[in-house]
């Protein structure tokens, strides 16, 4: 299976290409450029691996929350890209994704993942890792910092704990503040079931969370 990953929603601009198993990625921490980035990359990684457009099996992509020009860029180039090659797609939320980035370095246990949704408010989630896997604990949403579920977890990722620092002195758990998505843990994290998820590009919609709690 040949597959391509879009990242965009934080300040990391992520590509990655899955060719029959083996994955490659290019990334960088551009965020006021992202829509230049995102097809060069995306070029590079096909003609480094000797794979053509017309080949490509499907598209997964980060559908936020995050940044809104992020998250709209992802699902611009999403539909280009679909509509052209006639490939089905899958969106993947961006906290999901933190989640698998936290397994794969061998995180276990109660996982808080939080990011800066600005406006003095943060995007989080709860997840639960095991050696079996990841579970979902919270839903995706949006608080203010001060609203923040601190207590129970043995571990928190995100900028959110880098831009709200105060948020580490009152919980009692490990962090790592630096923590971003990319598109190789979108890969990992649909690789084997695809198809089974994958949908037309005309169902697509963005995960804002920021507008659902305004229309609540």
């Amino acid at each position: 299976m040949k597959l391509i990953a879009i990242e965009t929603a934080t300040e990391n601009c992520s590509v990655a290409l899955l060719n029959d198993g083996v994955m490659t990625q290019k990334q960088a921490e551009e965020p006021r450029k992202h829509a230049e980035l995102v097809l060069p990359y995306l070029d590079e990684l096909l003609q480094q691996s000797g794979v053509q457009k017309k080949d490509i099996d499907g598209i997964v992509f980060g559908n936020g929350p995050g940044a809104f020009t992020g998250v709209r860029i992802a699902i611009g180039v999403v539909q280009g890209l679909a509509l052209a090659l006639n490939v089905p797609v899958l969106g993947v939320s961006t906290m999901r994704n933190m989640a698998q980035g936290a397994w794969q370095a061998g995180v276990r246990g109660q996982l808080l993942v939080a990011n800066d949704a600005r406006m003095n408010e943060v995007y989080w989630a709860s997840f639960e890792l095991s050696d079996d896997g990841i579970e979902q604990k919270h839903i995706d949403q949006l608080a203010a910092p001060d609203d923040l579920p601190l207590a129970g977890f043995d571990h928190a990722v995100g900028n959110a704990f880098k831009t709200f620092p105060e948020l580490i002195e009152k919980a009692n758990m490990t962090c790592d503040a630096e923590a971003l998505p990319n598109a190789e843990n979108l890969l990992l994290m649909v690789q084997n079931d695809f198809n089974n998820q994958a949908v037309a590009v005309h169902e697509i919609e963005p995960n804002y969370v920021r507008h659902q709690v305004v229309r609540t």
